[in-house]
């Protein structure tokens, strides 16, 4: 991820992640990179299932546990119901499909180990998969879609499926009806920009050159109301230029008003139902929400314009766009139930980079989510939007097989058991992991000037993690991603609002505790207004403790899962001595801005759908204790605006410990500008400066 990156475009061009503790050491099971031996018995229901011994033990990534104890394979094309454990033991894996299913961080309990634990977060993970609750936990209205994929939460099939049966009786006739004209995408190029200022001139700009267009072209002899001398006027020498000018104009007005009834036909404006008001190709207030939420729709990092990234799912008809979602939630299932990580990020960084295998033989690092997925779906025979609709249908027939009916959800429990790829070498139940997290260019000089004025700062090199394996002596590189380093930050210090250097700290530390659903207990240094939000909510406005950022959740300061980073003092002898928390984490964020571009408070940010499959990736292949819920109880009264609000905080989160911390270096960096270390000191605002909304001063890049 070396730049903004498109998500899944290999998926858009097939479609044209306790209090009480428990001491159960969880890793010693076989190696999941090579199958056990087949066996013949119980692979249909009705038959004699396979031996205990046959089988062999149930492995952290196993679904034998699973209620539905049935999955079904395709390897004739015909869907045949099969034994969980006799599938897995014939070199299956099995993917969960459940409108039920959660990544393996929100799991109450590992395959095959007595250590159940209640996961708090698990119900809101669902009920937000299923389009049921909000961030809020209050129900959505019948418009109203959560589109989380870029947040860590892809949808259920339920929901796929339901916008899927909407198309032909709906949203076909409503663009239709609308004068829909797709055309003008596929020959667009260029950004449009929102601007309130030039948001009603375009369109008169756009008018003004086609009635200059038409009187320049009658005097030249031509017709403009006809197409024949319309085109004529393009290549005339007395009106080419003025077409050319209209034609770029019109060309985004076009765009603009054919996405808004794209927008409006798919119910995607916050008001009147979904359906908006607006006008026509003027690229207003409520437009740039609703592009924000087909972007978020559609999984494409949007910047609040129209780009080549948005413009190109907007060229796809509703159908292919569907289908494009749809392989995006197969992934997403495929690449937890493979227990896989490797997305081809560590092979474009590494583009030469070679391992030997067991056999001597040198391999190439490999994109794993890539080539699984694509396994997955020519099995699945879902590799076209006609084929996948009529798929879709069946898979829900099969689901009710597998329930027996006793289910109103169409994909109550859905298990497929596929013929994935063979995983590299390196795998195994106990992989040794270590982590470099490089700070990249790093400025500690003050932002500002004393009037103000930003200074400049570039960067050229950003902030990277990287997640090694070490393999027979190799150290192999799986994943590189962007990740953040901290910067200048809003503080309380006397009362006062200051600015302060939140430093990433350089060293060694080590990942140790893995927190599910964690939850970010504020500093006393924290801002109190920056603790109180006012949000608009059905119709009404209200104001309380910002806990949607507190968490848990997708949108808290640590996202949906977070990796505390601890220094180990050690004796001469090796022997660790004492430990320490400063507080930095590895975790998850909704902000993808931040890890683009900007920085944070000091932690090292990920997306949360990255965070997502690499602790769950990490919890596969390590050993662990699953200690649940840590509760805590946080009150504190918060003075805003002559009001108190009180804050209430009963859980850190739900806590993996590891039996063997991995390793993690973050590098100094290349410090640039005139300071060698950061800032320690408080430092009072100069003149008015600006910040986000998460009160992040923003520097130029």
């Amino acid at each position: 991820m070396t730049g903004a990156p498109m998500r899944g475009g290999w998926l858009i061009a097939l479609a044209l992640a306790s209090a009480c503790s428990q001491t159960t050491k969880v890793g010693d099971e076989p190696d999941p990179g090579h199958s056990a031996p087949a066996t013949e018995a119980g692979s249909t229901p009705g038959q004699p299932k396979a031996s205990p011994a046959a089988i062999g033990p149930t492995t952290k990534g196993s679904m034998r546990e699973h209620p539905a104890k049935t999955a079904w394979r395709f390897d004739g094309g015909t869907p045949e119901g099969v034994d969980i454990a006799a599938a897995e033991a014939q070199g299956y894996t099995v993917v969960d499909l459940s409108d039920d299913w959660t990544p393996y961080i929100f799991t109450e309990k590992t395959a095959g180990v007595d250590d159940s634990k209640p996961n708090e977060y698990r119900a809101r993970y669902i009920g937000l998969a299923n389009d049921q609750v909000d961030l809020w936990g209050e129900p959505l209205d019948p418009h109203e879609h959560n589109f989380l994929e870029l947040y860590g939460i892809p949808p259920s099939l339920s929901v796929v499926a339901d916008e899927w049966k909407q198309l032909p009786s709906e949203l076909d006739p409503c663009l239709k009806q609308a004068g829909y004209d797709p055309a003008v995408f596929a020959g667009f190029t260029g950004d449009i920009s929102f601007s309130k200022a030039s948001a009603k001139k375009r369109v008169r700009a756009a008018s003004w050159m086609k009635s200059e267009l038409f009187k320049l072209a009658r005097k030249a002899k031509l017709d403009p109301k006809t197409a024949e001398g319309l085109q004529a006027a393009a290549n005339h020498p007395k009106t080419a230029s003025m077409y050319k000018r209209w034609r770029e104009v019109q060309a985004e007005v076009d765009v603009i008003a054919n996405a808004q009834i794209r927008f409006r036909c798919e119910k995607l404006y916050s008001t009147n139902g979904g359906r908006g008001q607006f006008d026509p190709g003027i690229y207003d207030a409520e437009t740039t929400h609703a592009l924000a939420a087909f972007e978020r729709k559609h999984d494409i990092m949007g910047w609040g314009h129209f780009k080549d990234d948005n413009i190109a799912v907007l060229a796809m008809t509703p159908e292919q766009a569907m289908h494009a979602r749809l392989l995006r939630v197969v992934q997403e299932r495929v690449v937890a139930a493979a227990g896989i990580v490797e997305d081809g990020s560590a092979a474009r960084w590494k583009k030469d980079f070679r391992y030997k295998d067991r056999a001597g033989v040198e391999q190439p690092l490999r994109d794993l989510a890539g080539e699984f997925t694509d396994a997955a779906v020519a099995q699945l025979g879902i590799d076209t939007p006609e084929k996948a609709k009529t798929t879709l249908g069946q898979w829900a027939e099969l689901a009710a097989k597998t329930t027996g009916g006793s289910s109103d959800k169409p994909y109550a429990a859905l298990l497929v058991a596929l013929k994935l790829p063979p995983l590299p070498d390196y795998y195994s139940a106990d992989m040794q992991f270590d982590a470099v997290i490089d700070r990249g260019d790093v400025w500690y000089d003050f932002p500002y000037d004393a009037l103000g004025n930003k200074k400049s700062q570039p960067r050229q090199r950003y902030p990277h993690l990287t997640l090694y394996v070490t393999y027979e002596g190799q150290r192999i590189p799986i994943v590189h991603w962007r990740t953040t380093i901290g910067s200048w930050r809003n503080e309380m210090k006397d009362g006062e609002v200051m600015l302060k250097y939140k430093n990433s700290d350089v060293g060694a530390r080590v990942w140790k505790d893995i927190m599910a659903a964690p939850v970010w207990i504020p500093p006393a240094t924290t801002p109190p207004e920056e603790l109180i939000k006012g949000y608009w909510r059905k119709g009404k406005f209200r104001r309380d403790v910002n806990y949607p950022e507190i968490g848990p959740g997708y949108r808290s300061a640590y996202g949906l899962v977070a990796a505390y980073h601890i220094r180990q003092n050690k004796d001469e002898a090796g022997n660790i001595t004492s430990e320490f928390d400063n507080s930095i984490r590895t975790h998850g964020s909704v902000d993808y801005m931040s890890i683009l571009r900007r920085f944070s408070h000091g932690c090292h940010r990920l997306y949360n759908m990255d965070a997502v499959r690499l602790f769950s990736f990490i919890l596969r292949h390590r050993a662990y204790t699953r200690e649940g819920e840590t509760n805590v109880g946080v009150r504190r009264n918060l003075e805003v605006d002559e009001r108190t609000f009180v804050m209430r905080i009963d859980s850190r989160g739900y806590k993996y410990e590891l039996v063997e911390p991995i390793p993690v270096t973050v590098t100094e960096g290349r410090i640039r500008g005139g300071r060698r270390s950061p800032i320690v000191e408080y430092l009072a605002k100069p003149g008015a400066v600006e910040t986000t909304d998460d009160g992040v001063l923003v520097v130029s890049e």
